[in-house]
């Protein structure tokens, strides 16, 4: 059952997450919010926007969720996720063994055709990092290369 806005008003913020093995914690970040808060296994995604709204008065139709695709893993790649999806059940093992989770606010954009907000986001598909030796290479610490690419991708906008 959804949250009510009597129920959003008492979550209140915790100034700094620390391991708790009885409660869960969820960090909602970006678009000016940096808050973590205590949440239960029912809550949702829309009762979060509830709680933006309320506590920071974030206009839902303004910015999107994104969260884990599909169940997190590490690497999984990130996707808007829908009012009815059900934090816990997308955390997995990060909501069973109380990790602090994160949900980040990205922003959408008006449509000057129609008026409408609309996404910006892309999903992200999974992320695979690459070998260590390919992770670091010596040219990419070079500042006088950095500054030429800079100058060029200046010169071609």
């Amino acid at each position: 059952m959804p949250l009510s806005k009597d129920d959003v008003s008492g979550i209140e913020t915790v100034a700094h997450y620390t391991h708790d093995e009885d409660q869960a914690y969820l960090m909602l970040y970006g678009e000016g919010v940096f808050e973590t808060i205590p949440i239960e296994a029912d809550y949702t995604v829309g009762d979060m926007k509830l709680w933006l709204n309320f506590h920071k008065g974030k206009d839902p139709a303004e910015y999107d969720l994104v969260g884990p695709k599909g169940c997190w893993k590490m690497g999984a790649g990130s996707e808007v996720l829908g009012d009815e999806v059900v934090i816990s059940e997308v955390m997995g093992e990060r909501f069973e063994n109380k990790w602090l989770m994160q949900l980040s606010l990205f922003p959408k954009k008006k449509s000057e055709a129609s008026g409408q907000w609309e996404s910006t986001f892309e999903t992200i598909e999974e992320w695979v990092p690459p070998p260590p030796e390919e992770a670091w290479d010596e040219e990419d610490d070079d500042e006088e290369k950095w500054k030429k690419d800079v100058e060029k991708s200046e010169a071609d906008n």
